[in-house]
């Protein structure tokens, strides 16, 4: 269980002494708003057979897998760390201060799923120490006509 709720007051300082981390405006006033009635704790695993067979298996149980958004949302962070050799070969790279690529300095996201990346991506980020990404930006549904 990640204690979601513990996080409720340091997001809303920071949301509050980072005007701009989340643009447009409204959208981090609505964030704001749903972090102000309160944070629910998140599970974080889920039954294997109940998601996809390339979930990631909660180590030392087999039958339960590491819930989506938590494992997705780590992808942004290793994603920064990896290099690419030429031949295609990556390693990571765990310095990520000496390679300037972590934090991010945009993040941008479907209004459909700000509430994983401003709220739950934060409280993670938060959690383990990391520096959050300097901006979030969220935008409507982006259609071909």
């Amino acid at each position: 269980m990640f204690r979601l709720s513990a996080f409720r007051e340091r997001l809303l300082k920071y949301f509050h002494e980072h005007p701009n981390c989340i643009v447009p405006e409204f959208r981090r006033r609505e964030v704001i708003k749903t972090v102000e009635k309160g944070l629910f704790d998140l599970s974080i695993s889920r039954k294997r057979e109940s998601v996809m067979n390339w979930s990631i298996p909660v180590p030392g149980d087999e039958r339960h897998c590491i819930y989506v958004w938590l494992d997705a949302l780590f992808n942004y962070y290793t994603g920064a760390l990896t290099r690419v050799a030429a031949d295609g070969t990556e390693t990571l790279d765990e310095d990520h201060h000496t390679l300037n690529r972590w934090p991010a300095d945009v993040h941008v996201v479907g209004k459909d799923i700000l509430k994983f990346h401003a709220i739950y991506w934060p409280a993670f980020l938060m959690s383990a120490e990391l520096p959050l990404p300097e901006r979030l930006v969220s935008h409507g549904w982006w259609t071909k006509d």
